[in-house]
């Protein structure tokens, strides 16, 4: 009997995690993680897009609810959130 393996994403090589409206980008063994909140959303023809989504910087402990915010902002689609965002955790990670 086989068994199905989850197929897990990714974006420029690091994991991506989604829990209802929230996606987490990063490694979890990192110090920092990547929380985009999807706040609000669209229909584009029959699928629903993020219309505003909540960026936010984290110092990752790896308990939900209780990590320290670093940096934060707002944006009007996914792609622009994730790629903002992705540069601020390149650059976290880079410092030492």
């Amino acid at each position: 009997m086989q068994t199905k393996k989850k197929k897990q994403f990714t974006y420029k090589n690091k994991p991506l995690f989604r829990i209802g409206n929230t996606i987490y980008y990063g490694d979890p063994g990192e110090k920092y993680i990547l929380k985009l909140e999807i706040t609000e959303t669209k229909k584009i023809k029959e699928l629903d897009a993020a219309s505003k989504v909540k960026i936010k910087l984290v110092g990752n402990t790896g308990e939900p609810g209780s990590e320290t915010v670093f940096r934060q902002s707002e944006r009007d689609n996914l792609y622009t959130a994730l790629d903002i965002g992705e540069w601020w955790l390149q650059t976290a990670l880079a410092q030492k």
